[in-house]
This record gives structure tokens, sequence and C-alpha cells, in this order.
């Protein structure tokens, strides 16, 4: 098997783990004898865990030694809740490592260097565009810092969140509302402002499922001990971009999904944060009542967002245009 198939069992393997609610990248790893034959192949499970190479190289045992080790994301340098990757690759005989991406994370980055300097043979780059595909998010947070940011909202064909006197609920039908359940799955945070706990005390929760997205709350108006996100969110404040890198910085959440109102929504927009978007749009019109966005700065058509690639559908009786903002 060429090193392209070798590394695409290994994406496959990554593939086994869900890994949006932690702080830690998706890798995979397979260990190939000098004969060819896989000795060893294994996944990284999260948090607190052993790594790929480390669960592959200890099914392989003693054949490791000689052998080749596929990884998806290069091994890590450094030492974290586990010790570093290298050193396990170097103690077990392994005489080639191959990898996909390169470590984005200036700490654990350097790996390929010390196996270097060990005497190892070092190939890097194989389906690295794949490897990166596989944690994106995560890939972006450690680049900038922050997570990668989704806005999701819902309005009238007009534009409109709410009517005149605030009723919003429902502007769009129950298959929309499901989808938002799958969004809501595909996070490791949800995060709104003040204003829309206090108009509408949401919970926020994905459901029928015991494990739920970490929720954060941006503003700095105090939430009533018996609203549902009193005692299960973390309210954040001080400006946007930095509440956004407290999240990732401080609680390690790399995809966060924004449902907000007009106030926050706004604050996303003239802070450029908004990486990808889904809007809902029900076959209403209002005519007046509150926008999805408010003003952000734009005085002229020339400073409009272009959406260069949006991609629309039908959910139900809605509309739904999914676009980004960035990386397309």
């Amino acid at each position: 098997m060429s090193d392209i198939d070798l590394m695409q069992l290994a994406l496959d393997q990554a593939r086994h783990s869900d890994l949006v609610r932690d702080k830690n990248p998706r890798v995979g790893a397979v260990v190939v004898d000098a004969h060819g034959q896989i000795v060893g192949q294994g996944f990284h499970h999260g948090s607190g865990t052993a790594h790929a190479e480390v669960v592959a190289l200890g099914l392989a045992g003693d054949r490791a030694v000689g052998s080749t080790i596929y990884s998806t994301l290069e091994p890590c340098n450094a030492t974290g809740r586990q010790g570093p990757c290298v050193d396990a690759i170097i103690q077990s005989g392994v005489t080639r490592v191959v990898f996909g991406q390169s470590d984005p994370n200036p700490v654990m980055a350097g790996g390929a260097e010390s196996l270097h300097r060990a005497g190892i043979e070092v190939t890097s780059g194989v389906l690295a565009e794949q490897s990166r595909e596989l944690n994106e998010s995560w890939t972006f947070a450690q680049i900038n810092q922050r997570p990668w940011i989704v806005w999701k909202t819902a309005t009238t064909l007009d534009g409109f969140i709410a009517a005149a006197d605030g009723t919003s609920k429902w502007i769009t039908g129950e298959s929309s509302r499901a989808m938002v359940q799958e969004l809501r799955k595909g996070v490791g945070a949800i995060v709104t402002g003040t204003g829309t706990v206090l108009a509408d005390n949401p919970q926020l929760t994905i459901r029928d499922s015991d494990e739920q997205p970490m929720r954060f709350v941006i503003g700095k108006r105090e939430i009533p001990s018996d609203f549902h996100l009193a005692s299960h969110a973390i309210q954040l404040n001080g400006e946007i971009d930095q509440a956004m890198q407290t999240i990732w910085q401080d609680h390690g959440v790399h995809k966060v999904l924004v449902e907000a109102g007009s106030g926050l929504s706004t604050s996303l927009w003239r802070a450029g944060l908004v990486d990808e978007g889904y809007w809902f749009q029900a076959p209403v019109i209002a005519g007046s009542g509150i926008p999805a966005i408010g003003d952000f700065g734009v005085t002229t058509l020339n400073e409009t967002v272009r959406i260069s690639n949006p991609r629309v559908e039908r959910v139900g009786l809605d509309l739904l245009i999914h676009f980004r903002t960035r990386g397309e």
C-alpha cells in the first residue's frame, strides 16, 4: 500500500472520534511493520487520553521496531496532559514517520525536527489538506486565537427576527428548528447576548441528549436567578472580540454557534467575526419589527458584505441560506 493509502486509513481512524466539544484535535495513526503489514492503529479519544500514535504503538508492541507510523497530525513535541509523542516514537524503534498536517499549535509543534535529530526519516504533507479539514475549526482557533464563529438567524423575508411588539415564536417552521438542533450538536458552545436571555429566557440545549454544549452569555446586565441560563451558562463582559478570545483561550472551545438578537449580531458583523452563517427565512412579511442586524458601519454599496458562494436550500416551507465569509 502507498503512503496515500495508509494515510487514508489513518484519516479513517481519526473520524471515529467526535471531539467537537473537546479542546484537542481528532488524530488517527497507523503502524506498518518492515514487511508492509499493519500492526497497530488507533485514534485520540479526547483530552486526558492517550494520543493516537501512542495507541497505535501500544497495539504494535515489539513489532513497531523498524516500522513506519502514519499520523494525520505532526507528532507532538511537548508535554501536555500526556507525554510527547516524539518520545514514544523514538523509544519504540520506529524508523520512519509520515504525517499529514503540520501542528499549528506553537507549544506542541517541532515534532518533525526532533524526529530528524533522532535519526528517524520524516515525510510530511501527505494528504495534508484532508488532514486540515478534519480539524478545520481547531486549526482556525490555534492560528487566530478565537473559535470559528457560526452565526444563525431566523427572519421574515424582509429581515425581521421579531414583530414590532417583540413577538418572535415561531417565525420559521418545525423543520428549520429541527435543523438548528443539528447545528447545536456540531459545536462546542452556544453563545447569546443578555438581550436575548432577558427577552426569551432560552435554554439553548440539545433535545433528548445527556451531552450539552457549553453556553455563554455576553453582556453586563444581570440574569435573574430563576432564568434557565442563570446557573447553566458562563457570563462574559467586555468587547465581543475579547469575549470570543476568552472562550477559546480559557475554555478550549474551537467552534461556537451564535444565536442572538440584533445587538450581539450587529457587534459580530461590525467586528468582522462571522465566519459562517445559517440564515433561515420564513415565507412571512412583517413590514416592521426588530431587524436581524442593525447598523454596523456600512454607508455605501461598495462597503457591503458580499457573500461569494452562498448555498440555498428549502427547509420545509422556509429557505436556508448557508454561507461562509472566509475559507472558500
